[in-house]
């Protein structure tokens, strides 16, 4: 998942993992950082939740993707999901580049991305991301925001903002996660959702369990995949 766009909930829980394009060189005998550096991940994921809502029919998904960055900060990348039948399709697949960066201790990021789903009709849409976060004694805080403008698939605007937080357990390869998000406009009207949950890193690996719920409460079939629910995950990276 690259950037972590579309992680549960897109808390970023899961770190990817980073090898060089093309291979180090060599100067006075040192090797040379590259330019580029390619990274890859794959997933299974025990429900496929997105702000909240159940983008596989509550059922378990399989995941993955890669990523280009370099080092001036821009970064290019492609995920995809399996996810339940979304306007004829049942495959997402996420499409995105950004810039990076850190300032007075603070790193953020601004991405565009196109979520296309193959073989659907009338869903796919582009949106705007921005990303921010510090450390905070051992852990770190930080802040989320999703634009959606007005598209052929939206009728206006929607905006997703949300706080979210992590702090390691000590000297295990272990941490505490979570985060509140808000979003409002022509998806979801004033709806909420967190998530808290525990992540375990060994070598490539990623454990996580994360506990997940909104306040959409809607008679429709969203309203059902927005129930609170238990998220398990394992991730490889590369």
């Amino acid at each position: 998942m690259a950037i972590g766009v579309r992680s549960s909930v897109g808390l970023l829980a899961l770190v990817l993992g980073g090898t060089g394009l093309p291979a180090a060189a060599q100067e006075s005998g040192n090797s040379v950082t590259p330019a580029f550096q390619l990274s890859a991940n794959a997933s299974i994921v025990s429900d496929y939740r997105f702000r909240g809502i159940s983008l596989s029919g509550k059922d378990p998904a399989i995941q993955g993707g890669i990523d280009l960055s370099h080092d001036s900060g821009l970064f290019i990348g492609t995920w995809a999901s399996s996810i339940a039948n979304s306007g004829g399709s049942n495959t997402e697949l996420d499409l995105y580049g950004g810039y990076g960066g850190s300032v007075a201790g603070i790193d953020y990021s601004v991405t565009a991305l196109t979520y296309v789903y193959p073989g659907g009709h009338s869903v796919n849409y582009f949106e705007v991301l921005g990303s921010a976060s510090t450390r905070l004694g051992t852990g770190s805080v930080g802040l989320d925001m999703g634009w959606v403008p007005r598209q052929d698939n939206f009728g206006g605007d929607n905006i997703y903002l949300a706080a979210k937080g992590q702090v390691p357990l000590g000297s295990i390869p272990a941490s505490l996660f979570g985060h509140v998000g808000y979003e409002n406009g022509d998806v979801y009207f004033r709806k909420w959702d967190w998530e808290a949950g525990l992540s375990y890193a060994t070598g490539p690996l990623t454990a996580s369990l994360s506990y997940v719920d909104t306040n959409y409460s809607g008679v429709d079939e969203a309203g059902r995949f927005a129930r609170a629910g238990v998220v398990a995950s394992l991730t490889a990276s590369f």
